[in-house]
């Protein structure tokens, strides 16, 4: 396991994905976060005032381990080396469901977990990726259970931009999204080992 700024880089994409952990979705909707999205574990959440509530949704997020252009999916295993917890956030205004890009790229959208490399274990697609909300459980996924596996989601990346060392890719909405709010505490483990802890900050 790698600290929380083991996979940080310079000019890194941080891709998000919709849907992918619910097999009859369809095909995930892409989007993109700016680098300082990034909020590392540890760190706390303070909720903006630009908004009018904040949803953070649990994901599986992957890291990407080289360089690489138009990958094939089935080369594109090589191309990522590690994964963690964490939660993509939403700004949401009132019940308008329309979004702008900024929505969802704001600082501190991405929040990311300690990372677990995969050759550290033993079969890193069915590690158990529990996710909490205090002391509730708001998802329990593997990478197995998506629609789109990584190597399909980072193919199809691929061909539209140049992968590169270090970049994200927040793999879909692995549970419920919940309302957040200063005094909640979020948490995450894989295969037991806890790799997220953020407070929700005023």
């Amino acid at each position: 396991m790698l600290n929380s700024t083991g996979g940080e880089k310079e000019e890194m994409k941080v891709i998000g994905f919709t849907g992918n952990y619910d097999k009859a979705a369809g095909v995930p909707a892409a989007f993109l976060m700016a680098d300082s999205s990034i909020l590392y574990t540890g760190r706390p959440f303070f909720v903006p005032d630009f908004a009018q509530r904040f949803v953070a949704t649990p994901t599986i997020v992957v890291r990407t381990g080289r360089l690489g252009k138009c990958i094939a999916t089935k080369f594109a295993h090589r191309y990522w080396d590690a994964f963690t917890a964490g939660f993509a956030v939403q700004a949401v205004e009132g019940d308008d469901e329309r979004l702008t890009v900024l929505d969802r790229a704001f600082d501190g959208a991405a929040i990311i977990g300690d990372w677990v490399e995969t050759a550290a274990v033993d079969d890193p697609m069915h590690a158990i990726v529990e996710v909490r909300v205090g002391d509730t459980v708001v998802s329990a996924h593997s990478l197995a259970d998506m629609h789109q596996s990584v190597d399909e989601l980072l193919s199809a990346v691929s061909r539209r931009c140049s992968i590169k060392m270090g970049d994200l890719l927040l793999t879909g909405d692995a549970g419920a999204g919940h309302t957040l709010a200063p005094g909640d505490h979020l948490t995450a483990s894989i295969a037991g080992r806890q790799v997220l802890d953020v407070k929700v900050k005023l």
